[in-house]
């Protein structure tokens, strides 16, 4: 199962009026429902996590909402290295994790929007962000691409993420003037 969306590169986009913003509570079981589309599992556990995720000031979710609908959700989180964790762990820093968009609201622009607004959030913060991508997925490679992720490695790991050996890429950005 990929779960990723058709590809197709230069496609029109159509505009739409999407208000970006902070997630708050009334938009989580909406999020969780968005993540279950791709990962599965119940939406109940989904939505646990993300309430957790809201108290934590190392994460960020943010939704993309078109009249007053949930159209898509993403996230930040601060990333640190355990002791315990193999040399070929991810460094340490924030990730932009879990852009998902529904699919009714894909090709409008709505991952670079979720994207714009997690680095800025980001960029406040540090002076650099990563994120890691499956090499199937050419529409998120092509869009970090666009923000000036380059690529760090494909001999990485990363705690509780289940990834294939030779399937994921490690991407970094760094911010510019701060």
């Amino acid at each position: 199962m990929t779960g990723f969306a058709e590809y197709r590169p230069g496609a029109a986009r159509q505009a739409v009026d999407v208000r970006v913003r902070a997630a708050v509570d009334a938009d989580l079981t909406s999020c969780a429902e968005l993540i279950v589309t791709r990962t599965g599992g119940p939406v109940e556990t989904r939505r646990a996590r993300l309430e957790a995720d809201l108290q934590d000031p190392d994460r960020y979710t943010v939704v993309a909402e078109i009249g007053g609908e949930i159209a898509g959700y993403a996230a930040v989180i601060r990333h640190r290295r355990s002791p315990a964790d193999p040399p070929t762990t991810a460094p340490d820093g924030y990730y932009l994790i879990g852009l998902i968009v529904a699919p009714a609201w894909r090709r409008h622009g709505i991952g670079d929007l979720l994207t714009t607004e997690r680095m800025r959030w980001t960029a406040e913060r540090a002076d650099e962000i990563y994120t890691f991508a499956n090499l199937g997925n050419r529409a998120i490679l092509d869009l970090h691409e666009r923000f000036g992720f380059t690529e760090v490695t494909r001999d990485f790991t990363f705690p509780n993420a289940p990834l294939e050996p030779g399937t994921c890429v490690l991407l970094r950005a760094q911010f510019t003037g701060r």
